[in-house]
């Protein structure tokens, strides 16, 4: 079971850049159906569906590390700067 959860991964990282074809950081808060996403601390692979999210298997901490560029590695949306409000003290 785990040897086959690991090919699926490992499938689904080489076809991501396919099936994601013009996946950008600037369009992480809304993946396309089909997207990858790599956990980079655990290496949790999950793969956006029609349906919503699943996870497929885990990867290495080594593979997490070196995805191929279609592959999230975020799906939160980029925060904007917004300055610091900080106290003064008088």
């Amino acid at each position: 079971m785990r040897s086959t959860l690991s090919a699926l991964a490992a499938a689904l990282l080489l076809l991501s850049p396919l099936a994601s074809f013009a996946q950008s950081p600037a369009t992480a808060a809304s993946p396309a159906p089909y997207s990858v996403f790599v956990d980079q601390p655990t290496g949790f692979t999950f793969v956006k569906l029609p349906s919503g999210w699943k996870f497929v298997g885990a990867v290495s901490q080594e593979e997490a590390q070196h995805v191929p560029a279609g592959v999230l590695k975020s799906v939160l949306p980029a925060e904007p700067a917004r300055p610091m409000k900080t106290a003064s003290v008088k």
